[in-house]
């Protein structure tokens, strides 16, 4: 076999990979795709004596997942009476919790244990 054939087949074997490869991860990024509802998520971190978001902003009337994760050394409430939410976490702890609250205003943040110690905040609902 002569070196110019055996440079055109390997020419042609290299083209042939180069267009197969990126074919076959285009076909395979958009297989099984479905629309997807946004979600709405937010961290807040709950360190000792204050929030780490310490305003929380929420649209009225849409689902929010709200993912609280307790970093301090302390045990803390996420506590907003007036949306029935109360949760107390254990230091390391993470919780989500989903809400969805129908009625704007501004809410009152507290943690039941630290609220003296200045561990307050505000959620708003717009």
């Amino acid at each position: 076999m002569s070196i110019k054939k055996s440079l055109a087949g390997l020419l042609a074997l290299m083209m042939v990979m180069s267009i197969s490869v990126p074919l076959h991860v285009f076909a395979a990024s958009g297989a099984g795709t479905e629309p997807m509802e946004p979600v709405n998520e937010m961290m807040v971190e709950l360190h000792d004596d204050f929030f780490n978001l310490d305003v929380i902003t929420i649209a009225s009337g849409e689902s929010t997942e709200l993912l609280l994760e307790n970093v301090g050394q302390k045990q803390h409430t996420f506590t907003v009476e007036k949306l029935g939410i109360d949760v107390e976490l254990q230091p390391g702890e993470q919780k989500t919790i989903t809400i969805e609250p129908q009625e704007g205003g501004t809410y009152e943040l507290i943690c039941r244990f630290h609220e003296n110690e200045g561990m307050v905040g505000e959620v708003i609902i717009k």
